[in-house]
């Protein structure tokens, strides 16, 4: 089989594979532990949900070698799947016959959102940030039901989003007011010696209706040095986040700028029953997430068997009388600073102000460098004049092939030098001080940055050079180099 034609083999089945891909579905084979969260998601038909588990607890079936975490996003009786790293995303049909992942998608593109953070806003699935290919990525996407692909969302500016297990940040997504907030965003502090990652304590608000992230101000200390101290987990509750540092939780309000914490009550319930479920001496791992005003506590056991527990939470164990700021507000000057004049500045408008700079450097060079007829004829004396009759005489054949349309080959060069008898380095060495010293003149008398004689590759034997001269400077080559 010729070339074209397992080119045009490959290209028809990357299509097929593309344009099929949102009918494939997943495997089947679910562990006992995916089988028994699903359960408890599929329970509740009223409540959203957002999680990121780990592939090494809970896989849905998939080939845990694509990915290392999974997104995992309910919206009242939907659940969808999302395979970390990759663009593939699965809906979660439930039957008698048990369950069963769906893809969706038609993206082949992966390794890209790796710890994104996915989430569901008024029945669109967005992706915010994420990692891959030694990158932090700053673009917020959406998963298109037309095209079934990932598509950009566009924003004023990039900030760099990064939803791991460590302690880095704490989203809240506010639907109600179509705002995305963030406690602060990361970067690579020395790429590519090494893969160290910095966070910028500070707190931005994306406002999906607008298209910008705004900077709040510099992130409390103290709320700082609790995401640093332990591992937590978050609760999106109503317009509140909820967070577990140890065995406290705190609720954060970050439209109006507040955190404090569950009343002591309630507090000691909660702990009491974390105790209770994960007092053990065996190994195990946990997860805790909440639907609605129900918080749940899961535990797998070595053997990956699932129990649990739950408590409630209302406003009314929330402690509002000590309360905290979330962000140091910035006064106008520095919100103005940071909100309107360095967004402005985006990609685009960057490169519109170098193309401006440049054109007007170009226009001003030329104009600086442009010389009234009269002094460059008085100019081009001045080298002619310079000339040795052997210079004279390349530049003669030059501009007499010049307007030919040809080049001219080495060997006539040497003739007219006196090398032909010569050896290879010689001729070589002998072309290249005259064409230099011709070449010099110019530029000296002239005052041209161009070279006067060019040189370029045979067509034919791409060893050899030829000649030629800079059509810029023929036509004032003209006056002195007539047939």
């Amino acid at each position: 089989m010729g070339f074209k034609q397992i080119l045009i083999f490959l290209l028809v089945g990357a299509a097929f594979n593309q344009a099929n891909a949102q009918s494939k579905n997943g495997s089947t084979k679910f562990q006992k532990q995916d089988i028994a969260l699903l359960d408890i998601l599929f329970k509740d038909s009223t409540h959203s949900l957002k999680l990121q588990l780990s592939s090494s607890l809970y896989d849905f079936g998939l080939d845990k070698r694509e990915h290392r975490n999974i997104a995992l996003v309910k919206q009242k009786k939907q659940i969808w799947i999302q395979p970390l790293a990759s663009g593939k995303l699965f809906e979660v049909k439930k039957s008698k016959k048990g369950y069963e992942l769906i893809r969706i998608d038609s993206t082949i593109h992966s390794g890209v959102n790796s710890s994104s953070y996915t989430f569901m806003l008024h029945d669109t699935l967005f992706q915010y940030g994420g990692a891959g290919f030694w990158h932090i990525r700053g673009i917020i996407t959406y998963f298109s039901n037309k095209t079934h692909e990932w598509e950009l969302y566009p924003s004023n500016q990039l900030l760099n989003g990064f939803d791991g297990f460590e302690n880095y940040i704490l989203y809240k997504l506010a639907a109600s007011e179509h705002k995305l907030y963030a406690s602060g965003y990361v970067k690579l502090q020395n790429t590519p010696s090494d893969l160290n990652i910095k966070v910028v304590d500070s707190c931005f608000e994306f406002n999906f209706i607008t298209h910008t992230w705004s900077n709040l101000g510099a992130t409390n200390p103290e709320l700082i040095e609790m995401l640093n101290k332990d591992n937590y987990y978050t609760y999106q509750m109503d317009s509140l986040l909820i967070m577990r540092h140890f065995f406290d939780l705190h609720w954060l309000d970050f439209k109006n700028n507040s955190f404090g914490k569950i009343n002591e009550s309630k507090n000691r319930e909660a702990k009491q029953k974390w105790l209770y479920l994960y007092n053990s001496r065996e190994p195990f791992q946990h997860l805790q997430f909440n639907l609605g005003n129900t918080c749940y506590l899961v535990k797998l056991d070595q053997n990956f068997n699932t129990s649990y527990d739950t408590f409630n939470l209302s406003k009314a164990d929330f402690d509002f009388k000590k309360t905290n700021y979330i962000y140091k507000k910035n006064n106008f000057l520095v919100s103005f600073y940071l909100n309107t004049f360095i967004p402005f500045f985006t990609p685009n408008v960057y490169i519109l102000i170098i193309i401006s700079l440049f054109i007007f450097f170009v226009l001003y060079r030329k104009r600086k460098k442009s010389v009234p007829k009269e002094v460059a004829t008085i100019l081009n004396d001045n080298f002619v004049n310079s000339l040795t009759i052997v210079e004279k005489e390349l530049v003669q054949i030059l501009y007499q092939q010049h307007l030919k349309g040809e080049e001219i080959a080495p060997k006539l060069i040497n003739k007219i030098i006196g090398v032909q008898q010569k050896d290879t380095l010689t001729q070589n060495k002998s072309r290249s001080d005259h064409f230099l010293k011709i070449n010099q003149k110019y530029k000296l008398a002239t005052q041209q940055s161009l070279p006067l004689i060019v040189k370029s590759r045979d067509s034919v034997d791409k060893r050899q050079y030829n000649y030629g001269l800079e059509s810029k400077y023929i036509q004032e080559l003209a006056k002195h180099f007539k047939n």
